[in-house]
């Protein structure tokens, strides 16, 4: 009698240890507990099976057969390492004929920005259902006992962005377990493990990535603003149709601006009118040494074209400045820097602001040094493609209106970085990242457009 009575304790205590530690610690999932009334395949049918998981009616709220009454709500950290056995399924007050509901958010794991597939591994008791985004994961809503493993199933996202995530689980009679393992390899038990509470959102955040400049933002851009140039300067303000304009500085620290510009403030050189065509052209003569030149342009009308060429890949060390601002409609801005690799490693600078509808441009920063990009677009409709590539830090910042389309690439052996704000706006982004260092990225796209939003598309390579 008194060893029944202390393996009657000791069954007890071991139960309470095996609660406690398959309880987390953490809450970052919602769920509802449901008293159930029938069972599989009754459950399951029309609504939920094997094959298509939601209810056919795309209302997607609860399987057939569930009561209307809540028994319990709370919060968990994850779907995974529950055996409750035949306790109590959660804080339901049944051990039996309950259901549980499961949602939220989940972060997808792997390397920011890169697509990861993630392997699924269920130990389940009864039936298991899992919704990822919109793609059913695991539909194994079936009696069973506990097994490793009742069902598999993968799915391939994108690391570092949040997706939605339902999972529903039922008890019938017998044992009860619900313990979603994951693996980035294979479905292997040597690889399986149980999710981390720190995947987990009872709510949607922006996702952020590390990018690069802030306060060097700001300095740069009082430096390319405030340089005292000693070379060739030519200040312009100019209004009027069908201009045809072509200026060419050879050399170092050469500089166009505005007539309104003083030894301590430049303004931009203006040009104002339609139909206009303007070449610049900054670098070096045959066998001369170029770096260090700056533009700075206003450009109003229809139909300008705008061409920028500073340095070439000929005995050219960089350290060039650009910055240009569109107002109007069907304009086409081209910018080209460039330096000799090898020769000079003063990097490039460029400002890019487009206001208008249906405009056109092309922006490229290539060869050494640092590399530092901001664009902002708004108005409708225009088109940008933007190119850095070469060794040393690449860096942009983009703000993009609605209906506009952006390509970007950022190419060679330096690092990249990028900071891209669509937020509530239809628009459409390419982002491509290759190179053999470090690639990260800083997207805020929020959709607040009733009519829907536009598409971001993120390689890193």
């Amino acid at each position: 009698m008194f060893e029944r009575i202390l393996y009657i304790i000791t069954y007890w205590l071991f139960a309470i240890m095996v609660w406690m530690a398959a309880t987390p610690a953490r809450a970052d999932l919602n769920y509802n507990t449901y008293a159930i009334s029938t069972y599989a395949p009754t459950l399951e049918f029309p609504y939920y099976d094997n094959s298509t998981g939601y209810n056919t009616d795309g209302s997607n709220t609860s399987p057939y057969g569930l009561g209307t009454t809540v028994l319990s709500s709370g919060t968990i950290s994850a779907p995974s390492g529950y055996y409750w056995g035949s306790g109590y399924v959660l804080d339901s007050g049944r051990a039996d004929s309950v259901a549980v509901e499961v949602t939220g958010y989940i972060t997808w794991p792997g390397t920011t920005g890169q697509e990861t597939t993630v392997y699924f591994g269920v130990s389940a008791d009864d039936g298991v259902f899992m919704n990822i985004d919109g793609t059913n994961v695991i539909t194994d809503w079936q009696q069973q006992g506990t097994a490793t493993w009742n069902a598999t199933g993968s799915l391939t996202r994108t690391a570092g962005e949040q997706y939605e995530i339902t999972v529903w689980m039922y008890e019938w009679g017998g044992g009860a377990a619900l313990d979603i393992n994951y693996s980035l390899t294979d479905y292997s038990t040597s690889t399986q493990t149980d999710m981390p509470a720190s995947w987990f959102s009872t709510t949607a955040s922006t996702p952020t990535y590390s990018s690069a400049p802030t306060a060097a933002q700001l300095q740069s851009r009082t430096d390319s603003r405030n340089i005292s140039p000693n070379g060739n300067q030519i200040y312009i303000t100019q209004s009027g149709n069908n201009l045809d304009l072509d200026i060419v500085q050879y050399d170092n620290d050469q500089l166009v601006a505005g007539t309104g510009s003083t030894s301590s403030s430049l303004t931009d050189a203006t040009i104002t009118g339609d139909d206009n065509t303007v070449s610049i052209t900054q670098g070096n003569s045959a066998g001369s040494f170029s770096d260090d030149n700056v533009t700075l342009l206003d450009i109003n009308g229809t139909n300008n074209s705008v061409t920028v060429r500073q340095g070439d890949n000929v005995d050219d060390a960089g350290g060039h400045r650009s910055s240009t601002n569109v107002v109007g409609n069907y304009n086409t801005l081209g910018i080209l820097q460039e330096n000799d690799g090898g020769i000079g490693s003063s990097g490039h600078y460029m400002e890019i602001d487009i206001a208008g509808n249906s405009n056109t441009a092309y922006a490229d920063q290539k060869d050494d040094g640092d590399k530092m990009l901001f664009l902002d677009v708004n108005g409708s409709s225009n088109s940008v493609d933007i190119l850095q590539q070469g060794t040393g830090e690449h860096f942009l910042d983009v703000t993009v209106g609605s209906n506009q389309t952006v390509d970007i690439n950022q190419d060679g052996s330096g690092s990249h970085s990028a900071t891209i704000d669509m937020s509530g706006y239809s628009a459409t982004l390419d982002l491509d990242q290759t190179g053999s260092t470090d690639q990260t990225y800083s997207l805020n796209q929020i959709c607040t457009n009733a009519n829907g939003c536009g598409t971001t598309t993120i390689n890193q390579n």
